[in-house]
């Protein structure tokens, strides 16, 4: 009989369960991980509850991440010829309007769930795995500092969107997101840790994390030192430290730094299955893989993300016509959904490109951030239709990476939280406007709202948690 690695990762999923329920379980024939391998299997698990090298691994998967951020961006639309693929009332609709209520009092959010049970696991790894019974020193450290990495990405996820966009000036005092530092499930409380709290988390995982990480990783779901210090820039980014965000980049783009020319691509819909492949092991530009649970087959680009793609931008062939789904109209779909199974929101060489030249930007150093856009550029225009961006405004270099980061990183999980960010740290802020059946819904750039509602489930068994304001 083929042994099961049991993580009790379903008592909490994480926060989304009562407190004790399901605490006295192990079932015979099933085994709490004990060796190297162990750590090993749990780490290396891609699927959600699914299975690895023939084992069946309950725990939820440290690929699987989240999605609930694009709809309510203002990259996307749901005009009158695609309402049938949004009923008033769905998770989709109600993210899309930034509805006080997304989920119903029985609904689970998938993000909340996905990213809590993936940071319960990594706290089991990080508790227990200088106690197994094999396996060297250095072996344990590598492996913690895996999980390490992984708590700091799902908990950076978390914050960004369940809490107010970090703010030197307040985040010692906004509220973040509960904080699960350990493995206890009985009597536990779970007040939320402030803003500041949380990125002080992040930070301190990383930091330790680095040192036992390897340059690259052998297989691309792994956390590596590029990994790591990709996130690392992202984080150093959101919070306005455009020095430390700059240098974090740059020392991921010296470990992993492969551009694809898109132009190597057939026409219509790419990178096609027979390009560059289905797998995240095969896309070069991957640097760290976490993948949304939604491939979003059915999003509409708005008409203000459309209009800033050039006639020669080789990444108009993202979207394909609604004759897909036996539509007339001149929307234009994402249609990476299907030719992929999966939609990365992990780092990139092109996010670590445009990160280091908005940094560089921002500290008024024009010629490297001009550098970083027009290599990024060059790969994705038509052959033969690139030309240099120069300029001396810093103002104007800022607007143009703006630009070129919206379109590069469409439906990466970026959007939303760059929103959030510009409008702490830039003028004029941004208001967005939906339209959906006929109704304009409105989300202006100083409310309260750009934190997404927490699942009224987990507040009903957890009240301590408390519910974000709204307007």
């Amino acid at each position: 009989m083929k042994n099961t690695i049991y993580i009790l990762c379903l008592a909490l999923l994480a926060l989304s369960c009562d407190r004790e329920e399901f605490l006295d379980i192990q079932p015979k024939g099933q085994v709490i991980p004990s060796k190297i391998k162990d750590y090993r299997l749990l780490l290396d698990q891609t699927e959600r509850f699914g299975n690895t090298q023939g084992l069946q691994v309950i725990s939820p998967g440290f690929v699987n991440s989240y999605s609930n951020s694009e709809l309510a961006s203002d990259d996307v639309m749901i005009t009158d010829n695609f309402i049938s693929f949004y009923p008033e009332g769905s998770t989709s609709t109600n993210t899309f309007t930034w509805n006080d209520n997304i989920y119903t009092d029985a609904q689970e959010d998938g993000d909340w769930q996905a990213l809590y049970g993936q940071i319960y696991v990594a706290n089991i790894i990080i508790e227990d795995i200088l106690n197994t019974i094999d396996g060297t020193l250095e072996e344990q450290m590598a492996l913690k500092a895996e999980a390490l990495a992984h708590r700091a990405f799902a908990n950076f996820i978390l914050v960004n969107l369940y809490g107010v966009h970090y703010n030197v000036a307040s985040a010692s005092t906004d509220s973040g997101i509960p904080l699960r530092l350990g493995t206890e499930l009985v009597s536990v409380q779970l007040p939320r840790a402030t803003v500041q709290e949380v990125y002080d988390v992040i930070l301190s995982d990383l930091n330790e994390a680095i040192d036992n990480l390897p340059e690259t990783a052998e297989l691309v779901h792994r956390p590596s030192k590029a990994g790591a210090y990709a996130l690392l820039s992202r984080v150093y980014l959101y919070m306005g430290d455009f020095e430390k965000a700059r240098d974090a980049a740059d020392s991921a783009l010296t470990l992993s730094n492969t551009l694809v020319d898109f132009n190597i691509f057939p026409d219509w819909f790419f990178p096609t299955i027979a390009e560059l492949g289905d797998i995240a092991q095969e896309d070069s530009e991957i640097i760290w893989h976490k993948a949304s649970n939604a491939t979003y087959g059915t999003r509409l680009a708005s008409n203000e993300y459309l209009s800033l793609l050039e006639p020669t931008d080789q990444r108009r062939r993202l979207f394909g016509p609604p004759s897909l789904f036996g539509l007339s109209g001149t929307e234009q779909i994402y249609a990476m959904g299907f030719v992929r199974n999966f939609r990365p929101v992990g780092p990139s060489v092109p996010e670590m490109l445009l990160t280091r030249a908005e940094c560089n930007a921002r500290l008024n150093n024009l010629t490297p951030a001009l550098s970083d856009l027009n290599t990024l550029r060059e790969k994705r225009m038509d052959t033969g239709t690139f030309v240099e961006i120069v300029s001396t405004d810093q103002d104007e270099v800022l607007a143009l990476v703006k630009k070129e980061r919206r379109l590069e990183l469409f439906m990466k999980g970026h959007r939303f939280f760059d929103l959030k960010r510009y409008n702490i740290y830039d003028t004029p802020t941004i208001n967005l406007t939906h339209v959906y059946d006929g109704n304009s819904f409105n989300l202006d750039a100083n409310s309260k709202n750009w934190a997404l509602p927490i699942a009224a489930k987990y507040i009903l068994q957890n009240p301590e948690i408390g519910e974000n304001t709204r307007d």
